[in-house]
């Protein structure tokens, strides 16, 4: 009755703004238009600064703190990377269509555009051209929560040591920008939205952190 319960409680507390854990299950496959196609070559490069502010909660977890920093500088290395952009701009989503769901109205070109001006809800007006990071560590064995949000409330994002004890730099660069990217004012209905902004922007995010870390660069 008590594991009933909690499972309860844990289905009631799920929102559209956290990132969900999915039971090792794998991210769909992923697709893109041809970049012969010179989607991307219309749409000017710009450069976003990562800037690490508040990180708490991780004193106890060097180990776990280290991985987060590293992932930190992956971010700004996968995001001003000519292969973020062709992908973020050729993504195609499950009906083959070159969009994003719950992109706030924006094209492919636009959602790249948000995502490099760094116009977090609160303050990113302030701070163009960086992606803040204010990360705050805590513990819930029981949650199948990775990480939430309060977009328009706090800048914060809450991060469940259950999975970062475990995380490579690469998974929480996907984590975090997904919750990022909450942050910004993306969203989606559920933990299956795979080709919203925050899900299907995260995923690449991911691969190329992976591929960055076996080659050593990126294009």
């Amino acid at each position: 009755m008590k594991f009933i319960f909690l499972a309860l409680v844990s289905a009631l507390s799920f929102n559209a703004l956290a990132h969900i854990d999915s039971e090792g299950s794998p991210a769909p496959k992923m697709r893109f238009a041809s970049s012969e196609l010179g989607l991307a070559d219309a749409v000017p490069t710009q450069f976003l600064q990562v800037q690490p502010e508040k990180i708490t909660g991780f004193t106890k977890y060097p180990a776990e703190l280290k991985r987060m920093q590293e992932a930190f500088e992956i971010i700004e290395t996968v995001i001003n990377s000519n292969e973020f952009k062709e992908k973020v701009i050729n993504f195609i989503n499950k009906k083959g269509v070159r969009s994003y769901v719950r992109s706030n109205g924006l094209t492919n070109e636009g959602v790249y555009e948000a995502i490099m001006a760094g116009n977090e809800l609160i303050g990113g007006a302030q701070t163009p051209g960086e992606m803040n990071f204010n990360v705050s560590r805590y513990m819930k064995f029981w949650s199948k929560v990775i990480g939430y949000t309060n977009p328009g409330k706090s800048n914060t994002m809450y991060v469940n040591g259950k999975f970062y004890k475990k995380f490579s730099a690469a998974e929480i660069t996907s984590n975090v920008t997904h919750e990022w990217l909450h942050l910004c004012g993306f969203y989606h209905g559920s933990a299956a939205e795979h080709d919203s902004v925050p899900y299907a922007v995260g995923y690449i995010m991911r691969d190329l952190a992976l591929k960055l870390e076996a080659q050593g660069y990126l294009n």
